[in-house]
């Protein structure tokens, strides 16, 4: 497409014809450039501690949905970038059809991040050629400043040296681009596939699971309930997925980038984020060169640039060829530890309000927050997503569920009930109670586990009643004042 002269993509086609650039250099000869700055560790992964910036910085982030419209503030970074050195890295977001070919141009003062980005998308078919998304990623300008341009599908990441910041340049394009351009939705997701008894026989059960980082996402991603064969369960993906009007869940990154905090209690990661491959952002590492994932003293928003293939349920595919259930996580103390949604306006509803906690990987203070989407980086037109959740949920007859991983009231639900609930949901052996205050049904039993002590009703006691109509005014003035064209769904909430 013919682009503006003051776009921000052509902006990074001026810096790629006119600046010292080297295309598609190598994983081992990007590691070797890096330790000029990071240290290997005894397992072996890159340990890099990021010196500009540890979290996403929403507040320094800049969108326009019209071609030059950041032209000032670009402008200001022009001639530093220009005189820069940059490594390019040619990569596909995607592993089937419809894939998206991104080139991230990365300041070469900073090779771990093109690694990071090698490691984390797909190899393409081919090379060269006009990209679908671009990210020109400059660490070391002086000023901290996220500039995305939508029309042009271009990012410029000024003084941040986070890998988030970039991984998720290329993916929040990739996300908005397919649900605007091919009415299939990008979702903030991770998704598995479970293969359980159920009516004499073996069924497949497709699952996303939705929710904010440090929700436990990944726990319930990567958790495999102890299954034996037959049964058993299929990692496709930890993130970002694209869910098309088929049923089928594309995946879109080749590698994982969980955080690290919860390593020591999920072995099933350990041997993903120890892998010689691997690289570990802001992780501390003893002097003994052993990583310390329980030492939060850099940063609570550790990461690692995970290898997905070690992860024992991990399987050669990132697809899922139908979904058939999807599941909210939520730290609502109002909500129970598993509720089903009664329908299509329900799961729209509460797909929008995304009703969780802010997070160290957004740099701020713990607190609750709704996010539609359960996706900070969803992109105007908002209230399209929220259609297309409407029109997936009723086309594809999917079962929708909130399940709560935080505290009921006061009393915490501890992470080994979520995990059985979960499980038990795809078997199909949860016994529900419709609760006329929330309208929802709320999960009472499963497999032999009693769930009485954790219901909000029991919880709240008298005044539950009035907690629940507090919040549901809450959630209605949420979705009209900040979606208005989708305010015919707070009768739902």
């Amino acid at each position: 497409m013919r682009m503006p002269r003051d776009s921000l993509r052509s902006l990074i086609r001026d810096v790629v014809d006119s600046s010292d650039v080297e295309w598609n250099p190598g994983p081992a000869r990007l590691r070797v450039e890096a330790l000029r700055y990071a240290r290997r560790t005894r397992p072996g992964p890159l340990a890099v501690v990021s010196s500009r910036a540890r979290a996403r910085m929403p507040s320094r982030t800049l969108v326009t949905y019209r071609p030059g419209g950041l032209s000032d503030r670009a402008a200001g970074a022009a001639d530093y970038l220009l005189g820069s050195r940059y490594y390019a890295v040619e990569r596909c977001i995607g592993a089937g059809p419809g894939r998206f070919r991104v080139l991230a141009l990365v300041e070469a003062s900073h090779p771990h991040l093109a690694l990071m980005a090698h490691l984390n998308f797909f190899p393409c078919e081919r090379e060269g050629g006009e990209p679908d998304i671009v990210t020109l990623d400059a660490p070391g300008f002086p000023e901290t400043w996220i500039l995305v341009e939508r029309p042009t599908a271009s990012t410029v990441v000024l003084g941040s040296d986070y890998y988030g910041e970039l991984k998720m340049s290329l993916l929040r394009m990739a996300m908005n681009l397919s649900r605007d351009d091919r009415h299939a939705p990008g979702l903030h997701a991770g998704s598995k596939l479970y293969r359980v008894r159920a009516g004499g026989g073996l069924r497949e059960v497709g699952v996303l699971i939705f929710g904010l980082s440090g929700t436990g996402k990944t726990t319930l991603t990567v958790e495999d309930h102890g299954l034996g064969r037959p049964e058993g369960v299929s990692l496709r993906q930890d993130d970002i997925v694209i869910l098309h009007s088929t049923g089928r869940a594309s995946g879109t990154e080749y590698n994982l980038y969980p955080k690290t905090d919860s390593v020591p209690e999920l072995p099933a990661l350990q041997p993903a984020v120890l892998h010689p491959d691997a690289v570990l952002e802001n992780v501390v590492v003893r002097g003994d060169g052993t990583p310390d994932f329980s030492d939060l003293s850099i940063t609570p928003n550790a990461r690692a640039l995970a290898i997905r293939e070690a992860i024992p349920i991990a399987d050669a595919r990132v697809d899922l060829d139908r979904v058939d259930a999807l599941v909210f996580l939520t730290r609502r103390p109002e909500m129970p530890p598993l509720a089903r949604l009664a329908g299509p306006e329900q799961a729209a509803a509460y797909f929008m309000l995304g009703e969780s906690f802010r997070t160290s990987a957004e740099a701020g203070k713990p607190e609750p927050v709704r996010v539609p989407g359960f996706d900070p980086f969803m992109l105007e037109p908002r209230w399209r997503s929220g259609l297309l959740m409407l029109d997936l949920v009723d086309r594809l007859g999917l079962e929708v569920y909130v399940m709560n991983t935080g505290y009921v009231g006061d009393r915490k639900v501890p992470p080994s009930v979520s995990k059985q609930l979960l499980i038990e949901a795809v078997r199909g052996r949860v016994e529900w109670r419709r609760d006329p205050h929330l309208g929802v049904d709320v999960a009472v039993r499963a497999g032999g586990l009693s769930l009485d002590s954790l219901l909000p009703s029991s919880v709240y006691g008298p005044r539950y009643p009035e907690v629940v109509e507090a919040l549901r005014r809450e959630r209605a003035r949420f979705l009209e004042e900040n979606l208005p064209r989708l305010s015919f769904l707070a009768s739902y909430v």
